[in-house]
């Protein structure tokens, strides 16, 4: 169950998209079915298109043909599937802790209205099977808000064949960028929570460049619009730095294909990071406080630092941890089980 069946652009959309390959190598067949029905006007204002587009989902998948053997639900989606089939319901963070960190820049009517709308839909369907989250951070989030627990933790895996070191000239050559230039980049949507609001100024005021990969232009940013992976890959080896000022965040794919492409990642203490800081203290170095005077104190100190020893490092940790082989062998151990089990009860 996806929020955008058809696409892959998004995290919780790549997560489908990956688990789909990996199953499919084993010899499944997969569906991946998200909202049939899109909310009307008074459907948004009192808060009821996540319960609508839960609802709908769900349809999808008692609809599908034959009928499902297993069964993945992301987040709030799926009330309502049907009962009597193994269900893992993975969880990227939680809509919760996402719009209480977003409050500040959100209307208080908005607030409130997604703060109702989500949070008793996500206690309930984080109960609808095996709970799986991304991270540690996400772990403590269901616990926190939900009062459940979570019985599994599956990072998110990258392919670390794509993500990996290149030539920064050769790849600044392809991309059209200046070879002496101080770059840092942002990917992915200009959000509040994952702190686009901060980068301009922060950039502006410590010397460097901002580029952006992503579909809608940040003012001041030199826009390299939607990269397919071995362009974005470039992207990542091309800049000085990834600039992730995120204020919430569980398992990011671009810090993990950053890191695994050696490439330095500034970015705040929050979800998977956490994890990454605990194994390696060190980064501690280019993390930051979601705040534009820490970010470009920041970059200024990172301009002529050899980071290379902690890059090093960083990307060991998620060449062993966040790997597609690793993610793949996971979710297989996960899957086996579960299904082993459902067969021995009936």
């Amino acid at each position: 169950m996806s929020p955008v069946p058809e696409g892959n652009a998004g995290g919780v959309e790549r997560f489908c998209w990956l688990l789909s390959e990996v199953l499919q190598e084993q010899g499944w067949r997969t569906s991946i079915v998200g909202p049939t029905r899109q909310p009307g006007r008074w459907t948004f204002r009192l808060g009821g298109s996540p319960l609508l587009w839960s609802l709908s989902t769900a349809q999808a998948v008692r609809a599908a043909d034959p009928h499902p053997d297993l069964i993945v639900g992301n987040g709030f989606l799926g009330l309502g599937a049907p009962r009597g089939v193994p269900r893992v319901q993975v969880f990227h963070g939680t809509s919760a802790a996402e719009i209480l960190a977003a409050r500040p820049s959100l209307p208080r009517r908005d607030f409130l209205r997604r703060l109702f709308a989500y949070w008793p839909l996500e206690a309930t369907t984080c109960r609808a099977g095996h709970l799986a989250v991304v991270s540690e951070s996400a772990a403590q989030e269901t616990a926190r808000y939900y009062r459940h627990r979570a019985a599994s933790v599956i990072p998110n895996g990258v392919d670390t064949a794509t993500f990996a070191p290149r030539e920064r000239l050769q790849a600044r050559m392809r991309l059209g960028l200046d070879g002496e230039a101080s770059y840092a980049l942002f990917v992915g949507r200009p959000e509040y929570r994952k702190g686009a609001d901060l980068l301009a100024e922060s950039c502006a005021a410590s010397g460097w460049e901002l580029l952006h990969a992503g579909a809608r232009a940040i003012p001041g940013a030199r826009q390299l619009g939607v990269l397919e992976p071995a362009k974005l890959a470039d992207a990542y080896a091309a800049a000085d730095c990834v600039l992730f000022p995120t204020r919430y965040e569980a398992c990011s794919y671009v810090i993990l294909e950053a890191l695994a492409c050696g490439t330095p990642v500034v970015t705040t203490r929050v979800g998977w990071t956490r994890t990454l800081l605990r194994e390696l203290p060190g980064y501690e170095a280019l993390c930051v406080k979601p705040e534009v005077s820490d970010i470009a104190r920041r970059l200024r100190g990172l301009q002529g630092a050899d980071t290379s020893g902690l890059m090093r490092e960083a990307r060991a940790y998620v060449l062993e941890h966040n790997s597609l082989e690793r993610f793949r062998a996971d979710w297989l151990v996960l899957i086996e089980r579960l299904t082993s089990t459902h067969l021995r009860r009936m």
